[in-house]
């Protein structure tokens, strides 16, 4: 598979950090920010830190300690979910369908087998795009 070395991507851990950051708006996040999110067992603190150390090293979260916040490191994502999103999208299409938007998208109406009202509303949307 010809894969464009540029695009990164996250794992299923990675993904579940990010998902927390991008739910937080704003809001700059501490390990224990995160931590506080997970139900019992909670994974380890050194594990989220590790987490967020190798997201910050793929460039898809900052991190900045502050004035009288002693060693508290604060996290921010870098990247939105959505700019995410179509990153991921685009390197399937490429990967998996030839850069094709048709292709990638009879895969999922086949594969998910769309009922007629969804493939109603998918035409409706195709339809009414500017």
């Amino acid at each position: 598979m010809n894969r464009n070395k540029d695009t990164k991507t996250l794992t299923k851990a990675e993904m579940e950090i990010m998902d927390y950051l991008w739910s937080q708006g704003d809001k700059d996040c501490t390990v224990r920010d995160i931590l506080a999110c997970y139900p019992e067992p909670q994974p380890a603190y050194t594990t989220t830190a590790t987490f967020l150390k190798i997201l910050t090293q793929k460039g898809f979260v900052a991190a900045e300690k502050r004035r009288n916040e002693g060693k508290t490191l604060f996290f921010r994502p870098l990247i939105s979910r959505d700019e995410y999103r179509r990153r991921v999208m685009a390197d399937v299409k490429n990967s998996f369908f030839g850069g094709s938007v048709k292709s990638l998208v009879r895969f999922f109406v086949q594969e998910e087998k769309m009922s007629e009202t969804e493939l109603k509303e998918l035409l409706e949307m195709v339809n009414h795009t500017d």
